[in-house]
């Protein structure tokens, strides 16, 4: 069902961008080793990095070695790419329980905390790209680039405060709970009780400092990010003259509306819908627009896919040794 879902939103893509086999045969076509290399090295980088970020998320009495915890992020990334509906988020707990012995609620908060950054810190690239736009001059029609830009700003604030008191949210939930007097009964204790866990693990995830650690490691994965979008966006179509400010721009909206709640496969479609309407903002036409994005989006669920086969292969030794 997700796979025809996905057809079914890309099918409007083809449509807007007026695209032909051919488009696509010659989007391929300049795509070059010399670009492919490197865009490759940075996504892998990335899961080195996002590795580094968990162990400094995870309290040093239950923090994992490095490889067994490299293998766990490389296939749950893929879980969480290819599986519908955001369900493949929860594997990461399954997994660091199975192959790290790390407790659920440890492994639940550094992913929760985790994620957080990740939003603060993509919202805040996109913010800055914004401003960068706004203060160039290059788009004197566009006028929103500041306004859209204050707003990133402030959701990235909002999401790095959370990172750091995450465990507010979940004491606030549980007092409204009990409240209410929904605790009552075997399931509403059962769930306070699990909450409570959540929350002091909450508390513990990146204290010591490891926090402002796992922060400044975010910012080399998304500039990662979004250097391997701008590399495969100009290997396969996109003027060779875009900045860094205007690639971060499209790729910046095609990662947020990524973020919507569709059960396609492995995002497409709502991907390359912020992509086209982020470059094509920015003069760049359509038909570029809807090719480059699909183009980079197949490279990076195959190398996604190479790379969490490689995570499953770790995992299984980690477990035989």
């Amino acid at each position: 069902m997700s796979l025809v879902l996905a057809g079914a939103l890309l099918v409007p893509l083809w449509l807007y961008g007026k695209l032909e086999i051919t488009d696509l045969t010659q989007a391929v076509g300049r795509l070059s080793a010399g670009t492919l290399v490197p865009a490759l090295a940075l996504y892998a980088g990335m899961y080195v990095l996002r590795t580094i970020r968990f162990r400094y998320l995870i309290p040093a009495a239950e923090r994992p070695a490095f490889v067994p915890l490299l293998g766990v992020t490389a296939a749950y990334t893929m879980a969480a790419t290819l599986l519908p509906a955001k369900i493949g988020e929860a594997t990461f707990v399954l997994y660091s329980k199975r192959v790290c012995n790390l407790p659920a609620t440890s492994g639940l908060a550094a992913l929760i905390v985790s994620r957080l950054l990740d939003l603060a810190s993509l919202t805040g690239g996109f913010s800055i790209a914004c401003f960068a736009l706004a203060a160039s001059d290059v788009y004197p029609a566009i006028s929103w680039f500041t306004a859209l830009g204050l707003g990133l700003a402030a959701v990235s604030a909002v999401c790095f405060f959370l990172s750091a008191r995450g465990n507010l949210v979940v004491l606030l939930a549980i007092w409204l709970v009990r409240t209410c007097g929904l605790e009552r009964g075997r399931l509403g204790k059962s769930i306070t009780a699990g909450s409570e866990q959540l929350a002091g693990a909450l508390r513990l995830a990146g204290r010591d400092g490891m926090l402002l650690r796992a922060t400044l490691v975010s910012i080399p994965i998304w500039l990662s990010t979004f250097m391997f979008c701008a590399l495969l966006g100009r290997g396969f179509g996109l003027p060779a003259d875009l900045s860094l400010a205007e690639a971060s721009f499209g790729s910046g909206l095609a990662i947020v509306t990524s973020l919507a709640p569709v059960s396609a496969f492995a995002n497409f479609g709502t991907l390359e819908a912020g992509w086209v309407l982020g470059f094509e903002a920015l003069g760049v036409p359509r038909d570029v627009a809807a090719v480059t994005g699909l183009g980079l989006h197949v490279v990076q669920v195959a190398s996604c896919i190479v790379l969490g086969l490689i995570g499953h292969m770790i995992m299984g030794s980690v477990k035989r040794a």
